[in-house]
């Protein structure tokens, strides 16, 4: 029987390296390196891991036990497909920051949470059914939070760079080799299907549930659940994503740039940053500044080193908005505490309704 696995590419990035700081902040080197490993293929078996990483199975499943249990690292899913994404950055009354967070944080259409330095102190990742529903959510549900002054909306166009495919690059090429599946022709793309949904909220707060667990759940026999998850995941319509503590890893500071671009060079950009290490998030949007970045950086010195190198490689781009991070409560439905550690989950509701009408 073939290993329940996802067939996820490895877009490792050179030149990266593990932080001495990961060491001392909670993780260690084998840690990250099972976080890499499974950033590469999130549902290969316990064995495959393992012998990826030179340990046995049983070592490398209680590893990321305790690092589940700690908050330090999980995996969740997700279906593009089945969503508008949206970028919201809210200006708000200081006093009712406090209380709108947490408001925000609850909501399980509002996939992630940032409290940030400058004049819009929140932002949020939003993912609705339609744009109906995101004017719906802007026009009556924020407007209506006590607090809230501003809200400017920046609606997803194209990803060129997103979470699950940022790496540490702790693993060296014969390691990411053994972890990468073959990929065959991809599956022919086919509209969601009766259950789909219903899958995708089952698997989204744990990536590696069993396929008897998700069977059950959804009322799928075990055959069906296996066939959809690989050719849902082969062909991009779910994505797994295994994401980590960052402070405790050593990433400490997050920047966020909103940018200008002439629209034939968002293409190029896009490319030519899928391959920076410093470069979680990279997508083209609806607003005047038509480019959001965000970069996982290791001091606030490197804000400074990235957007100089940006300045200097794309002239024309046009950095019109910077931000550091504050906090991060929330990101892709888990719940972070101050230290970025995994203390919760919202599971998502896309739909805000329930998810068996009429493709549950």
């Amino acid at each position: 029987m073939p290993e329940d696995t996802a067939k996820s590419p490895d877009t490792a990035i050179p030149g990266s390296g593990v932080p001495e700081s990961a060491v001392l902040a909670g993780f260690d080197e084998r840690d990250l390196d099972l976080v890499n490993a499974l950033q590469i293929n999130p549902r290969a078996s316990w064995t495959r891991i393992g012998e990826s990483l030179g340990m046995d199975a049983t070592t490398a499943a209680r590893r990321w036990q305790q690092l589940t249990a700690s908050g330090l690292a999980w995996i969740t899913a997700y279906a593009p497909e089945f969503a508008t994404v949206a970028y919201l950055r809210l200006r708000c009354r200081t006093e009712h920051l406090g209380t709108l967070s947490d408001r925000l944080t609850a909501m399980p259409w509002v996939l992630s949470v940032d409290r940030l330095t400058g004049v819009f102190p929140l932002q949020l990742t939003v993912a609705v059914e339609n744009l109906a529903a995101l004017d719906d959510f802007t026009a009556r549900e924020l407007a209506a939070l006590p607090g809230v002054e501003e809200v400017r909306t920046a609606v997803n166009l194209h990803l060129y760079v997103e979470g699950s495919q940022w790496r540490p690059q702790a693993l060296d090429p014969g390691q990411r080799t053994m972890l990468t599946d073959r990929r065959g022709p991809a599956p022919t793309a086919s509209r969601p299907r009766p259950g789909d949904r219903a899958l995708v909220l089952a698997v989204s707060a744990d990536g590696r549930r069993s396929i008897a667990d998700l069977a059950r759940d959804t009322g799928l026999t075990e055959t069906t659940v296996r066939r959809r998850i690989g050719d849902m995941t082969a062909s991009g319509r779910l994505v797994f994503r295994c994401d980590f503590a960052e402070q405790a890893a050593g990433w400490t500071v997050t920047a966020t740039y909103w940018a200008r671009l002439p629209a034939r060079h968002l293409d190029a950009l896009g490319a030519r940053l899928a391959s920076w290490p410093e470069i979680r998030l990279c997508v083209a949007t609806a607003d005047d500044s038509n480019v959001m970045l965000i970069g996982w950086l290791r001091g606030p010195r490197e804000g400074l080193l990235l957007e100089a190198r940006l300045q200097r490689e794309f002239p024309e781009l046009e950095i019109e908005e910077r931000q550091l991070t504050l906090r991060t409560l929330k990101r892709m439905g888990r719940i972070l505490s101050p230290r970025g550690r995994a203390v919760g989950y919202v599971p998502f509701n896309v739909w805000g309704r329930d998810p068996e009408s009429p493709l549950g």
